[in-house]
């Protein structure tokens, strides 16, 4: 039976492709020790933060620039769908772009991630993960992948009937004022773990998480990543340089000019190691719990 379904597969994927020839051997395997394919620990919402059109492509919108070039390499990443639908549907990750301002990006991102965490536990890890309703998806073929990362999700996966809870991670995309053009600048938590530097969207976030109850959790472990099915937050911005000026007005002039190719491109080349950065967190495993 086994052999069977796996024939169908191996014509479905087009196993002339040594990628498609990986993925049915390691279904296969699966399948006849009644196995569920590894998945990671954690669920992500990635966001990105900046300003709506017509200031879409200006230096303050680089987080939505770095989610724009992201999209299309995540799959290939995490390679991790419902079995349940036709359509590649990703189960680890959401992406999301902030539609408002970006002094007030809060209010609605935080509604979004609400209703994302209010339906994820029930539709997405109970229905599908922890029931082994998860299937590898073959990337397309334009999509170059590198061996390390078609196979990350299998060395570093869990069996998913050991999941309880959702354990939820909130990635802000953001540009960073601080950084030089395109340096990648990592930060876990909130203001409390580290400055937030007068940034103004990632205030508006961290006031309505906190409005919401949603963070800090009420229980917290070590290094300020979130407790028990409580969420954590990542923070990664983009660098995009300062102005040489130091008068009045300068950074607010230069955050809301247009970026030119170099920029938009130093931007999209960031793509490699945020990747990185996301796959380790979905495969984080759990702090020990700080009781006090």
């Amino acid at each position: 039976m086994v052999d069977k379904i796996m024939n169908e597969r191996s014509e479905e994927l087009a196993v002339n492709d040594p990628y498609a020839e990986h993925i049915v051997q390691v279904e296969r395997s699966q399948m006849a020790s009644s196995t569920p394919l590894k998945t990671p620990r954690r669920f992500l919402f990635i966001a990105s933060i900046g300003n709506p059109r017509p200031y879409r492509t200006t230096r303050h919108s680089a987080g939505h620039l770095l989610l724009d070039a992201l999209i299309p390499h995540l799959l290939p990443r995490i390679p991790l769908v419902s079995a349940a639908t036709s359509a590649p549907q990703p189960l680890f990750y959401k992406t999301w772009h902030s539609p408002s301002l970006m002094n007030v990006s809060g209010r609605k991102l935080v509604r979004e991630l609400q209703r994302w965490m209010a339906t994820a536990q029930t539709d997405i890890l109970e229905r599908v993960v922890q029931a082994g309703h998860v299937r590898v998806e073959q990337p397309e073929s334009d999509v170059s992948v590198p061996d390390p990362a078609t196979s990350s999700w299998q060395r570093r996966g869990i069996d998913p009937r050991t999941l309880r809870q959702l354990e939820p991670t909130l990635v802000i995309l953001h540009d960073e004022l601080e950084a030089p053009l395109g340096k990648v600048r990592v930060k876990r938590g909130g203001p409390e773990a580290a400055s937030l530097r007068g940034h103004r969207g990632l205030i508006s976030v961290m006031e309505q998480l906190k409005a919401k109850k949603l963070y800090p959790p009420a229980q917290t472990r070590g290094g300020g990543g979130g407790g028990a099915g409580g969420l954590s937050v990542v923070r990664i911005g983009v660098g995009i340089g300062r102005p040489d000026s130091r008068e009045k007005g300068s950074v607010a002039d230069y955050v809301l000019t247009e970026m030119n190719p170099r920029e938009l491109a130093a931007v999209r080349a960031a793509v490699g190691p945020v990747l990185d950065i996301l796959e380790d967190e979905l495969y984080r495993e759990p702090e020990p719990v700080v009781r006090t």
